[in-house]
């Protein structure tokens, strides 16, 4: 289930604003955290009254009461927008989300065994399908869409591009996606990523925490839009062949947004890190996993 979180909002008290900080030193750097998902809006704190023995002293509160709440921001976004804005902040092309499910599991599958293997640690949270900004390479203007799990476990995000993808299918809830690499080509063995969407509450497109049941197979037919498209447009939808153009578009988009003042990697990526690619996720797995495959897990 995806988490819920409440923004906390402080204001003045009149004592400093010294919050939660004893100005203790924790002796060593503050970790950074994702930021959480927020499935229900912050509401503003209760007034609170309080009784004093003089009219005036009273009037004299309750007036500084009423401008200490006036200055609480009260959140009046839409909680999908606030979403979109979470997710922008790791990839800064995301400009709509098409569906969301609670919770998903990241898998890699092992040829080894025939089995899948989980990641470990665990790569799990709120999976969104995500409409990407198009990439833009004279004279194409070509469709992008990408997979996000955001994971709520670590600082290890996975975010699939479905233009990289060769084969997408879903099984039983699981989703499986075959990763092509920047040549075109999967290898000998091909690299199978698994996410496999559990539990309840999970939501359709553009509704939040509160619309319909998640479909996972949205994503396979959205990856087929995807090619269809490349096909189109490239007369072939295959990543030998597309890979230098998609590159390039890539390129140009990060330039723009440069161009535009902002952050081509998006800030919270780059205040992480670099972060791995999905076949060096996959890669990480299965070395850890030791040749031991894993089953699903309800």
């Amino acid at each position: 289930m995806p988490r819920k979180g409440r923004r906390r909002t402080k204001a003045a008290d009149g004592e400093g604003g010294g919050g939660d900080d004893d100005g203790g030193d924790d002796g060593g750097a503050q970790q950074i955290q994702q930021p959480q998902l927020l499935d229900e809006l912050p509401q503003p704190p209760p007034q609170q009254h309080h009784h004093h023995q003089h009219q005036r002293g009273q009037a004299s509160y309750d007036a500084a009461e009423d401008l200490r709440l006036q200055q609480v921001p009260v959140a009046t976004e839409p909680i999908d927008e606030m979403n979109l804005r979470v997710l922008q902040n790791y990839e800064p092309t995301i400009r709509s989300i098409e569906a969301i499910a609670a919770s998903s599991v990241v898998y890699a599958f092992s040829s080894e065994t025939g089995g899948w293997v989980k990641a470990d640690p665990q790569i799990e949270g709120t999976l969104f399908l995500c409409e990407q900004a198009p990439l833009e390479v004279d004279p194409f203007v070509l469709p992008r869409a990408c997979v996000f799990v955001l994971n709520r476990k670590g600082l290890m995000n996975i975010v699939v591009d479905l233009a990289r993808v060769s084969a997408a299918e879903v099984t039983d809830g699981l989703i499986s996606l075959v990763i092509e690499d920047e040549a075109g080509t999967t290898g000998n063995v091909p690299q199978v990523l698994g996410l496999w969407i559990h539990g309840n509450g999970a939501a359709g497109s553009g509704s939040g925490m509160d619309g319909p049941q998640f479909d996972p197979g949205v994503v396979v037919r959205r990856w087929q839009a995807i090619h269809t498209s490349l096909q189109e447009m490239l007369g072939t939808s295959r990543l030998a062949d597309t890979a230098t153009i998609l590159d390039a578009g890539v390129m140009v988009s990060k330039l723009n947004l440069a161009a535009r003042g902002l952050n081509p990697d998006g800030i919270a990526t780059s205040a992480i890190g670099p972060q791995p690619n999905v076949r060096e996720v996959m890669a990480m797995v299965l070395s850890q996993a030791s040749g031991h495959g894993v089953t699903q897990e309800g």
